[in-house]
This record gives structure tokens, C-alpha cells and sequence, in this order.
């Protein structure tokens, strides 16, 4: 989208914000407009209320490489939190190519209120650079993931078996060039398993990093976390949690990315990120893990409410490796046999490019992985197979 053009402010005064808000940073003397971008769900609510960026204020802190924005957040269907996500430009919002990762404040998930500040360490993420013709951009992006109650079984979509499950809609999707149907609405692990649900199900913690029982479950052989979701299965049966014609297993690698793309099209759940600007407010990759897996969830989710689809750690899919249908397919299972199983969503120490939606990795069914590529995964719960 082009943005207007706005005459420069005095430091420290607020623009008129027009109809769609937006505000200049001038690096050096840091004015800001920004603008606020409502990204719409596939699970929208009916009429939303579009959120807003008011009274936006942006200076660089006199003497120092910070700069302080404010701003107040208004969205009356949204109490529990906005996700707010920050860009810089250096060309006047041309491209939004420099990097606001050193961020702190009310960024990422924003509860809707006055005085909220945001402050960016532009000298660790921006250090000797300089230029009159940068611009800052704020996304506030409203994801209402709230469905109508659907007959599913034993359950409906709007009272899940287990807090930690996201309702999954039947639907189709463009699969690397497949065309793919899904028949069978599902839930899915709202994050990947943990460290504390894995040894309560299994007594037991391969985990490479632990002191944390919410960080993800790694080094798990594909046969272990199968052997995890009979066993999950066996008890929530057996305690009347589920009904006995429902079964926790490892998601199909078309129901892995289906859920991930969340009706999007683009690389990641979000949209595109040529500039890496964006990735880290949804993922734990080698720009900002520090070195190590990170508790679920402390990331953005997707639309549909998942967390950790992109980066944290690899997760195991049902599915033997092998040659994808070409043309449509219905409900993919993947080849009958193999040497390999499918691997989705990527660590904490790869690139961005392998957080990709659509990428797709492999490994003996056998393997735990290792120190920097440790197996995790998450699980869905569905009718019987």
C-alpha cells in the first residue's frame, strides 16, 4: 500500500492521524506516522470491529539510539489482546527492509488500552546508520478465531476436550501444487508437546534442554511420540475425557501445513517477509533463540490460534517420505511404506527460509535428532484410524 505524505512535526507533537492512521520516524530527529493494517481471519466473527492505533507519538531519546513510541489501542471485540507487529523503512515506506527486532513493551500481544509504549534498541538492530527519509509502521492484526458451534462427535468446536486444542475446519488447500481436500474437521495441539505433558504421559524426558517443563519435548523418535498418543488416547478414554471413537496421533504432513497456513497462501501463516521483520514475532528460529528451544506459546499464533508452527522445533507428521500425489487428492496420507518420516516447521538454530509453510524435512523413524535439530511434535485429536 503507498502511504501519504505528511509534512514533518516538531519533535514530540502528534500528526492529525487521517482515516487510516499512519506516522513518519525521521531517524535522527524520530517522527513517527504509522499505519494500522487490520489483517482479516479466515474465522472472522461476524462484523468485527476493526482495531485502531490512536494518538500515535514516536521521538528518538535524546543522547541514546532508543526510540520511544506511543500510542493507545482501541478494539472493543478483541479484550483479550491485538497482535501488534512493528516495520521501519528507510525509503519512505517504499520497503520496509530494516530489521526492529530489539524490541520491548506493548509489542506482540497488546491488550486494548491508553499509553501504550513500544521501544526499539535501533542501535542493535540499525547501528551507523542515518537517514531523513525513514518511516515506522505498525500491524495491528485482530485474529478472531471463535467459530460457531459444529457437531463433532462427542464435542462441539466451541467446547473443546482439552484447553490445549484449536478446532480445525474441513476445507482445501494448495499443496506445492496439489490440490488437496480435506474431509474431517480435527483439533490440533494448540502448541507443541511439552516437556511437563510428556513426562506426565510417559514418565520419562529425553530433552536436551530442560529446566523448564513448558519448553517443547525434543530428541523423541517418531515411534516414541506414537507410542505418547496411544498412550494419551488409552487414558483420556479410560477417564471419559474422550469418547471411545476418538484417537490422539500425529497430524498427516497435508493436515500439519493446512493447519499452518490457516487459509493463507503466502511463505508463512503471516504473509511474506522478504526482510525478516516479521518472522520472530511468531517464531523461535537462529535469529532470536538465543541458542536453545523457548517455552510454547511465547510466540504469536497463526490465525486459527496455533503457536510454534514455525520454528521452536521440528515436529513429526504421520507420513512415510515419498513422492506427493500429483493433481487432487483427498484426505492424503502419504506412501504406504518408506525409509523416512516427514518432519514440518523447522528449529530454534535453522534459517528462516526452512520455517517456510510449504517446507517439508525427513528423517529416520528411529532418530531423536540431535543438540541443534531435536524431534518434537504436536497432536491432533480426531475420530478414529
Amino acid at each position: 500500500m503507498a502511504l501519504p505524505q505528511t509534512p514533518a512535526l516538531a519533535p514530540g507533537r502528534a500528526a492529525r492521524p487521517p482515516r487510516r492512521r499512519s506516522a513518519d520516524i525521521l531517524v535522527g530527529v524520530f517522527l513517527a506516522w504509522l499505519l494500522t493494517a487490520f489483517l482479516p481471519s479466515a474465522h472472522a466473527q461476524t462484523n468485527p470491529v476493526l482495531p485502531q492505533i490512536q494518538n500515535l507519538v514516536a521521538a528518538q531519546r535524546p543522547g541514546t539510539f532508543f526510540v520511544d513510541v506511543t500510542y493507545n489501542l482501541v478494539d472493543p471485540d478483541s479484550p483479550g489482546g491485538v497482535y501488534i507487529l512493528a516495520e521501519a523503512s528507510a525509503d519512505n515506506g517504499a520497503n520496509y527492509g530494516i530489521s526492529m527486532r530489539t524490541l520491548s513493551g506493548d509489542v506482540g500481544l497488546v491488550t486494548p488500552g491508553a499509553g501504550k509504549k513500544i521501544v526499539w534498541n535501533a542501535w542493535n538492530d540499525w547501528a551507523r546508520n542515518y537517514t531523513t527519509n525513514a518511516r515506522v509502521r505498525l500491524i495491528a492484526d485482530d485474529f478472531p478465531s471463535t467459530v460457531g458451534s459444529t457437531n463433532a462427535g462427542n464435542f462441539t468446536t466451541n467446547v473443546p476436550p482439552a484447553t490445549n486444542l484449536v478446532w480445525i475446519p474441513a476445507g482445501t488447500f494448495n499443496m506445492s501444487g496439489t490440490y488437496v481436500w480435506l474431509t474431517k474437521s480435527f483439533w490440533m495441539g494448540k502448541f507443541e508437546v511439552t516437556q511437563g505433558e510428556y513426562q506426565n504421559v510417559m514418565s520419562n524426558n529425553p530433552s536436551a534442554f530442560t529446566g523448564n517443563p513448558n519448553r517443547p519435548v525434543e530428541q523423541v523418535t517418531w515411534t516414541e511420540a506414537v507410542q505418547y498418543c496411544q498412550t494419551l488416547t488409552a487414558r483420556e478414554r479410560a477417564a471419559g475425557r474422550i469418547g471411545t471413537n476418538w484417537t490422539y496421533r500425529l497430524p498427516t504432513s497435508a493436515e500439519w501445513e493446512y493447519a499452518c497456513r490457516a487459509g493463507t497462501t503466502t511463505t508463512y501463516c503471516f504473509g511474506e517477509d522478504p526482510y525478516g521483520n516479521r518472522l520472530g514475532f511468531y517464531a523461535w528460529y537462529n535469529v532470536n533463540s538465543g541458542g536453545q528451544t523457548q517455552v510454547v506459546g511465547s510466540r504469536a499464533p497463526n490465525r486459527w490460534g496455533l503457536h510454534d508452527m514455525h520454528g521452536n522445533v521440528w515436529e513429526w507428521c504421520q507420513d512415510w517420505h515419498g513422492p506427493r500425489p500429483s493433481g487432487n487428492a483427498t484426505d492424503p496420507q502419504g506412501p504406504a511404506s518408506g525409509y523416512s518420516r516427514i518432519l514440518r516447521g523447522s528449529s530454534w538454530s535453522r534459517d528462516a527460509v526452512y520455517c517456510a509453510s510449504a517446507f517439508s524435512n525427513n528423517n529416520d523413524p528411529s532418530s531423536r535428532g540431535d543438540y541443534y535439530c531435536g524431534w518434537g511434535f504436536r497432536v491432533v485429536l480426531a475420530p478414529g484410524q
